[in-house]
């Protein structure tokens, strides 16, 4: 199988892994909110805020520089496992005693007993990070998605369970962690790799040398993510942070973690393609054309739709969420089409430019949010100037591959016309329908599923009428990907014996 068609499998499991994540996830939020109030939510929000700034560390990029490397494969991976073990236990050690600090920016006492608990999924998480990258280094997505299916129906039970037995934001905690301790048992069996704990200091440094700067990147980029989020906790309190965190569910549902699923699949593609720049340059327009004509609809129908998602799933004491989801959704869809940026620098060594780009990103982007927020005294303003910061990036980030790949900006503006123009013609019929369906008093659920339904058809005519020979390509992807699909399998494990470094286990990759 080619390594095209292996990542478009992979996109296709991870997003499938995702989407049943996420749905689990909406499920328990749903049940959560109309059983917490507003303040609730904003003390698992700040909690979780802390968690992924101390978890951007990430094995201080080891894990992307195991994906990358091409020599001594089993010795990196004995020393990435050791390296991801011991930060494990550190990042939970960091939690654990820096929790009391945290009531100085959040008044609640609450939040120093939450983070100690929650914290513990860092060790677990530690001791199944390594297996999980060698998982995505060979492409074998399949395998690598069934620990995270199995790890989030078992948190989401645990949680919808725990929910309706008054346990409120402990069953979100106690969730958290007994779905860390099944996906790092989970990806164990899956991988079928017992690790010696050598640590090889040659192999250490090599991997250090590339991940240093993915680990800088990675920091300032969890820092940009959670800017808007940090500032409305500090700032504004529980309550504003409260509706940010219903606001922004859909939104990371359908649109802002895609771009997770794409660096999952497309970082260790591009990695095979790293010395012909020719082909890496065809798979990066091929991956933002297509996750374009996806992501720019979802963004531009969820503003036209978030009144009655938000009402109808979460219930009219969260109506100030729906601005916020608005922004977010324009957030989410900005943030994806510039990500595979990052993927492609990673790809050719040069992680050294993401780390330069978010350095001057970070100068513009907290000033402006901290200005919009003392202004504004409102969630959606930290929103609303982070959509503005990341949209100015994300034009800078173009601009920095056209040059790297020899990419005439002209192009962007082709392979973005045609998603734009319809999903802004879908939006325009949406209003028209959603205006006539409140004159005759339908209820919002039907108003809801029958504007969905409407902007689908509409988008899809559009994009058939102006893309019609890029639509098929795709199907006709998409449809030998599946038709391939156990002749693929057959192939995967025979790949798992080409690499002389792996080979010496012979069960390392089987099932």
């Amino acid at each position: 199988m080619n390594i095209a068609r292996r990542a478009l499998k992979g996109i296709f499991w991870s997003y499938a892994t995702y989407i049943w994540q996420r749905l689990l996830t909406l499920a328990t939020t749903a049940i959560l909110a109309r059983l917490l109030v507003p303040e609730d939510f904003g003390l698992i929000a700040f909690a979780i805020i802390i968690m992924a700034l101390i978890e951007s560390v990430r094995g201080f990029g080891i894990n992307d520089a195991l994906i990358y490397t091409s020599e001594k494969v089993e010795e990196a991976a004995e020393t990435a496992f050791v390296i991801n073990t011991v930060i494990g236990f550190v990042q939970f050690a960091l939690a654990y005693f820096l929790a009391p600090y945290a009531t100085n920016f959040f008044d609640d006492a609450r939040i120093v007993d939450v983070l100690r608990i929650i914290s513990l999924v860092f060790i677990f998480d530690g001791l199944g990070k390594t297996h999980s990258a060698m998982l995505e280094k060979e492409l074998k997505f399949r395998r690598s998605a069934m620990p995270n299916i199995i790890a989030t129906a078992i948190k989401g039970l645990v949680s919808i369970v725990l929910a309706f037995m008054g346990f409120g934001v402990w069953s979100i905690v106690f969730g958290q962690v007994i779905g860390s301790i099944t996906r790092m048992i989970a990806r164990w069996w899956t991988l079928r790799w017992i690790p010696r704990l050598h640590f090889y200091t040659e192999r250490a440094r090599a991997l250090w040398d590339y991940g240093v700067h993915v680990l800088i990147f990675t920091l300032l980029n969890v820092a940009l993510e959670q800017a808007d989020q940090i500032l409305i906790g500090t700032m504004l309190g529980q309550l504003q942070l409260g509706y940010y965190a219903i606001g922004v569910r859909f939104p990371e549902l359908v649109i802002a973690n895609f771009s997770l699923i794409l660096t999952k699949a497309l970082f260790p593609a591009f990695s095979k393609f790293q010395n012909d720049v020719a082909k890496m340059k065809n798979g990066y327009l091929m991956t933002t054309k297509y996750t374009a004509f996806l992501t720019v609809p979802m963004g531009l129908g969820m503003v036209a739709v978030a009144r009655e998602v938000v009402l109808v799933i979460f219930g009219s004491q969260w109506e100030p969420a729906i601005i916020l989801m608005q922004v977010l959704a324009l957030l989410g869809m900005v943030a994806t089409l510039q990500w595979s940026v990052g993927d492609v620098l990673k790809a050719l060594g040069r992680p050294d430019v993401l780390t330069k780009l978010q350095v001057v990103e970070a100068i513009y982007t907290f000033p402006m949010i901290y200005g919009f927020v003392v202004v504004g005294r409102l969630a959606v303003m930290a929103s609303l100037a982070n959509l503005i910061a990341i949209t100015m990036g994300a034009i800078t980030r173009m601009f920095v591959i056209a040059r790297f790949l020899d990419i005439k900006p002209k192009v962007f503006y082709t392979m973005f016309r045609s998603p734009f123009v319809n999903a802004t013609i879908m939006v325009f019929v949406i209003w028209v329908w959603r205006t006539f369906a409140y004159s005759l008093g339908l209820p919002l659920l039907v108003i809801l599923i029958t504007s969905i339904v409407i902007g689908i058809i509409v988008y899809a005519a559009g994009m058939w009428l102006m893309e019609k020979d890029a639509l098929l390509k795709a199907r006709e992807m998409v449809l030998s990907t599946i038709r391939s699909k156990k002749g693929d399998d057959d192939e995967d494990d025979n790949d798992d014996n080409e690499n002389p470094e792996i080979a010496d286990k012979s069960d390392l990759m089987e099932e």
